[in-house]
């Protein structure tokens, strides 16, 4: 008898292709099912809601968005901040402190699923994608209606995951300038590098193309997170007449700031250069 034909079967070139056509379905129910939880990272840095200077925003579905909102010092432009996965507000409470110090005004807030942005009645939420879309409106919305700032004094700024809200709205909402760090294509891209999945998650290389105000984006030479070729890519699709891209030497993917503070500021501050005057 034949054992190997009996437990391998007849030879066929269909065979690779249907084995290959299974695992990928596998591997797409798997990412396409698991895509939310594998994405957003919410940390436990907890924070007090009694914090000087701590709001909340309501999004569309009554959700409580946590933000921390200072003002602007006169003819200063106030900066819309969405920060990164494994971010809250008690972890870049200090560099909007910073920012505050330079004059300029400062709004993050956190996504729905992280901090104390939580749904109605519930003492839990899930981060999703739209989610942010819905929390990034709404602070924008406070932005320029609560308190009355024009949006040509409103730079758009997104660090990481947050490159997906803020390109997402700089598509859709006036405003004077946007500032990427460590920005990526889409969320799927960080790891397939190529267009290899359905239901991908924040398509910054689509919202880039949408939007032609000044654009800023900062990525470290050794980011092994989102790699530097996201970042340079998106630079090269965006739309923007007025664009800069800074490249942060033996920066990764968490120490940029520690590695190149001062060319960052320096670049915001050319960045806004243009519309803290009017």
């Amino acid at each position: 008898m034949n054992w190997k034909r009996v437990l391998i079967g007849k030879w066929s070139w269909w065979r690779p292709i249907q084995s290959i056509t299974v695992i990928y379905l596998l591997l797409l129910v798997f990412v396409v099912s698991s895509a939310d939880s594998l994405i957003f990272q919410p940390p436990e840095t907890p924070y007090s809601t009694s914090w000087e200077h701590f709001t909340t925003i309501e999004d569309t579905q009554g959700t409580r968005i946590a933000a921390y909102y200072r003002p602007a010092a006169e003819a200063m432009p106030t900066i819309l901040w969405s920060h990164g996965n494994a971010e809250n507000l008690a972890t870049v409470k200090h560099a909007m402190d910073g920012l505050h110090e330079l004059g300029y005004g400062v709004l993050a807030y956190d996504y729905p699923g992280y901090g104390e942005s939580l749904a109605p009645s519930q003492a839990t939420t899930s981060p999703s994608e739209q989610g942010c879309f819905r929390a990034i409106e709404a602070s924008y919305q406070f932005l320029t209606k609560a308190k009355d700032i024009p949006a040509q004094k409103i730079l758009l700024a997104g660090q990481s995951v947050g490159s997906g809200p803020t390109c997402w709205l700089a598509a859709k909402e006036p405003h004077a300038g946007v500032l990427l760090i460590s920005p990526f294509l889409s969320a799927f891209r960080t790891v397939t590098r190529i267009a290899l999945f359905p239901f991908d998650r924040f398509p910054n290389l689509h919202h880039i193309k949408k939007f032609n105000t000044p654009l800023l984006i900062v990525h470290g030479e050794n980011d092994r997170v989102i790699p530097f070729s996201n970042g340079k890519s998106l630079y090269n699709l965006s739309a923007s007449s007025e664009k800069t891209f800074l490249p942060i030497p033996t920066a990764g993917h968490n120490d940029i700031f520690i590695k190149g503070a001062i060319p960052i500021f320096e670049a915001i501050n050319h960045l806004t250069d243009s519309f803290k005057k009017e």
